[in-house]
Formats: structure tokens, sequence, C-alpha cells
């Protein structure tokens, strides 16, 4: 009898715990209408000039080719489908990213635009957008400036070819009092488009690179002036030899390359430093100030804290073209201080550009070929180079390269500045 009770008290115990601990139903899904499914272009010829109510229950589909993630953009994305683009305002900041697939149930929202850019008010993404996948990125479509159409091609991705920045040494926006900034992009024939940025965006404070290149992003329109957006700054690739022939800020018309440093950066105009190394970026080359000299120049030095760190690090240029010139000669200024290897320069033929010089190209020691290196004379005054003869280097696609080396016993301090190659 004592074992009968005893089992139904665990029967009872166990219905007890089931009873207290319910299985909840998952939460129901958000079931947005599809209705009648229309292109972004069908959708834009309804616009009436004014703001349009959309009262018909229609959907249109597409991918999301700009975020908020940057801060170049708010409470705002762009879509577009294979008929066209649109700009979307959000209701709320967040939910939508580059590559999303998504449906958006368009019934009771407004159509309105802004200097003629055509766009859907208010989109609210959590109850009238669905997402269908991600990653689904678009390819931008490949033009030139004058070929930008302000009516078919408002808000769309695009893809810009050989173009440059006018306004060398300045800045994307006004990162400190996070204004919007406005400068021009232009290519060889003189075609322009304004590049808008945000003062909130991640790259408000960077300097504009002084090469010629491709720029991708969104274009976009304000009455009859073309527009452009960055969504990515890895998306700006301006690092070649510009229009007139020169290259990295500064310099002449007739010049094939010129690096001066004077908007204190050692990458504009698509220079690029590698370092290898015992000790964190120590050795690495970064703009400093000489003594004596007014202007900021290119620095390399591996002494810190009272020590030496080996290290290895150059500083390569751009790629340019030698074939446009019959006598090029290379020319800058240098200066050293202290013991230790003496700076080197090399020149190649097949740099791809971006690489780790050490690990690609072909690299020529030139550093015998130039007229005039400084020596130790307990002075920081810089000393021009001489001329450097490249007549025997002329190719399509050239760069060169200083190389610093520092060990852990010694090194010697090298700056360079007013980097010149012209015919």
């Amino acid at each position: 009898m004592k074992k009968i009770q005893n089992l139904l008290l665990i029967i009872s115990v166990t219905l007890l715990y089931f009873s207290c601990n319910k299985q909840y139903d998952d939460p129901p899904v958000n079931q947005v209408p599809i209705g009648e499914v229309i292109l972004i272009s069908d959708l834009k010829d309804m616009f009436t000039g004014s703001v349009t109510l959309i009262e018909s229950n229609y959907s249109i589909f597409g991918n999301v080719t700009s975020e908020e993630t940057n801060g170049n953009f708010y409470k705002e994305v762009f879509m577009q489908d294979l008929s066209g683009a649109i700009k979307l305002k959000l209701k709320s900041s967040g939910g939508l990213y580059i590559g999303d697939s998504i449906r958006i149930n368009i019934q009771n929202v407004s159509m309105s635009e802004y200097g003629d850019l055509i766009q859907l008010e208010n989109i609210d993404v959590d109850q009238q957008v669905v997402k269908i996948a991600t990653e689904k990125f678009i390819e931008p479509y490949e033009t030139t400036i004058n070929q930008l159409s302000l009516s078919e091609d408002q808000s769309r991705l695009v893809k810009l070819n050989d173009v440059e920045f006018t306004e060398l040494g300045m800045t994307y926006a006004d990162a400190v009092n996070l204004s919007t900034g406005s400068r021009i992009l232009t290519d060889c024939n003189g075609n322009t488009v304004s590049v808008r940025t945000s003062g909130y965006a991640n790259f408000a404070s960077d300097t504009l690179p002084s090469g010629k290149g491709s720029i991708t992003g969104i274009f976009t329109i304000y009455n009859s002036e073309k527009q452009f957006v960055i969504r990515d700054i890895n998306e700006v690739q301006l690092d070649s030899s510009r229009c007139n022939g020169s290259s990295g800020g500064g310099g002449s018309g007739g010049d094939i390359l010129y690096k001066d440093f004077e908007d204190g950066s050692m990458t504009s105009g698509g220079w690029k430093n590698f370092w290898s190394g015992t000790n964190p970026n120590i050795g690495e080359w970064e703009i400093y100030t000489t003594f004596g000299v007014n202007g900021p120049v290119a620095k390399a030095s591996n002494y810190s804290n009272s020590s030496n760190y080996a290290c290895e690090s150059w500083m390569v240029s751009p790629l340019f073209d030698l074939t446009v010139a019959s006598a090029p000669y290379l020319v800058f200024d240098n200066v050293t201080r202290y013991s230790g290897n003496a700076l080197e320069l090399y020149i190649s033929y097949d740099y791809d550009g971006s690489s780790n010089p050490s690990q690609q190209g072909t690299w020529i020691d030139i550093t015998g070929y130039v007229p005039n290196w400084d020596t130790d004379d307990f002075q920081w005054d810089l000393v021009s180079s001489g001329n450097t003869d490249l007549t025997p280097f002329i190719a399509p696609s050239v760069a060169i390269a200083f190389k610093y080396i520092g060990t852990n016993s010694n090194g010697a301090t090298w700056e360079v500045d007013n980097i010149i190659i012209r015919e």
C-alpha cells in the first residue's frame, strides 16, 4: 500500500512540474501582404511631381545597395532592381544592409522628391519590409560622368573610372564641426560630379586621395547637379597618375610623379607603406616636421625609448607611366642623422601596385644612381639628391620605393621630401 502511495506522489509531482513549465509558441511572424508586384521604374512613373500617396496594394522587390554603418547615411538606404533604383527614407535607423534582398509593401506610403531625387517616405522596416536573403550583392554599373543620366541613373549603384579630385589636400568633410563636405570629382575631359560626405562619416577627416582611378558609390542628384555618395571608403581607388601625369599631391602639370607630404598624409595619392620588425611600428615611415625646415616630411627611424629595434620599412610610390617621357629623371630632398644603414632606393617595372614589395615584383637597386645622398653633419638641413636618370627604366607601369633598414644595435634617422619625377 505504501509503494502505491509513493508512486501516486511521484506522478503528481511530475504532472505539477510539467504544468508549471509551459511550452510557449514561437512568436508570430509579421505577415506583410504582397498584393500586386510592380517594378521600381513603374513605381517612379506614378510620381505626379508632388507628394504622391500609393493607395493600391503594391509590393516592390529589390536589393539593398547602401547601409548606415559608416555614418555617411542616416535613416536612409537605397535599393534597386533590374529596372531602376530608389531612395528609402526610414522611419527609424537600422535593420537593412548592403546585399539584403527585400520586398516592401508600399500601400499607403508617400512618394516625394528632394531636389528632383524621387524617394519613398517613412518606411517601417519591421512592418513593411520582408527580408528574403542576405549577401546578394549587386555589381555596380560602370559608366562615365558624362554618361550619367539625371533621370535613369538616379539612386543607382555606379562605378566611375579614370576620375580624380580637384581639391588636393582637403578632407572629405568637416569632422570637427560635423558638417557635410562637397568635393569635386572630375575626369580627364573636365566633366564633374560633386561628392557629398556627411561630417558624421567615419572617413570624414581623411585627406582626399590625389591620384586618379575608380570610385564606387550611389549616384544622386540635386536639381540639375550630379552628386555622388560613397558607401565604403575602400571603394575609393584613386592611386594612379593624374590626368596631367602627376601623382601624390602638388606639383606642376609636367610632373610625372610628385609627393611633398604637405597634406600630412603618407598614403595620399596612392603611396603605400610596408613594415616588418621586432617592435610594432618602430621604424615605419611617418609624417614628421624636421628641425630647421618648414613643413612636414617623410621620416623613418628605428630608435625609441633609448633603444634601437630591427626593422625593414618600405615607402612605395603609386604606379606611373614613364613612356610619356624620353629622358625622365628623379629628384628628391633627403637628410640623415646618426649611425646606421644607408637609405636604399629601388625601381620596379612589374610591381602590381598593392602587394608587399619584399614579396612581389622585380626591384632593381638604384641607390648608387643617386648623385647626392646626405651624410651626417649634425644638421637637419635637407639636401637635394640631384637628378637621377631614369631613362634605362622607361616602361608603362613603373614604381619606385625607398627602403629603410634598422638593426637592434643601431639605426640612422632618414627624412625625405619633395619626391619628383619629370622630363
